[in-house]
């Protein structure tokens, strides 16, 4: 049978959404995001529809594929110097967390990414402890809700490091895990989520 547009239901030839839907996307102009403070922060998309919707179900709907697949289109449009960065690390999930769900979505949007730009994928360089849900809280409470919780280890020492995550909201999140990357010896954090909410 061919393959089918998961949103149009179009014929699309082997991926799971046809090229006009690709391009209907809620593609972000590139370049680095505005109000994100201390930290160079990317974004691939707006968080609209059907983005919001791909990461809520990668998210907590347990389509570990749909992740991989909001990776592999974010890896069409890179919006920054690959040349650049030595390692790609995703943001990692508390670990009670991670094992309730069965993966991390950060990694697995990572995934293509690293492959498409052939970077190694460091997967156990940050950790986070805790279980920091960081939903309905305003910004001053998502700093205060993930401040000291990421830690790195010396395998970053002296490199480039390209964090990747879902959502970025305020950043806090993204920050915390450059400050701790940083710690480590880190000599330079770029952050790149699928999406950044407005």
């Amino acid at each position: 049978m061919p393959s089918r547009c998961g949103l149009c239901a179009a014929p699309a030839a082997s991926a799971s959404l046809c090229a006009p839907c690709v391009g209907e996307l809620p593609w972000r102009t590139p370049g680095r995001l505005p109000l994100r403070p201390g930290l160079e922060v990317y974004a691939s998309f707006h968080y609209a529809f059907p983005i919001l919707e791909f990461i809520g179900r990668a998210k907590l709907g347990g389509d570990c594929g749909l992740a991989q697949q909001l990776g592999a289109l974010m890896a069409t449009r890179v919006p920054l110097n690959a040349a650049e960065v030595d390692v790609i690390c995703p943001v990692p999930l508390p670990y009670a967390r991670a094992v309730r769900r069965g993966y991390n979505q950060a990694l697995e949007i990572a995934r293509p990414i690293a492959a498409t730009l052939s970077l190694p994928l460091a997967t156990s360089a940050l950790v986070r402890r805790g279980q920091q849900v960081q939903r309905g809280l305003n910004r001053a409470q998502r700093q205060h809700n993930v401040a000291r919780t990421f830690t790195a280890d010396a395998s970053v020492s002296g490199r480039r490091v390209l964090v990747i995550d879902d959502v970025t909201t305020t950043g806090a999140s993204l920050r915390e895990a450059a400050r701790a990357l940083y710690a480590a010896g880190a000599a330079q954090v770029i952050a790149w989520a699928a999406a950044a909410v407005d």
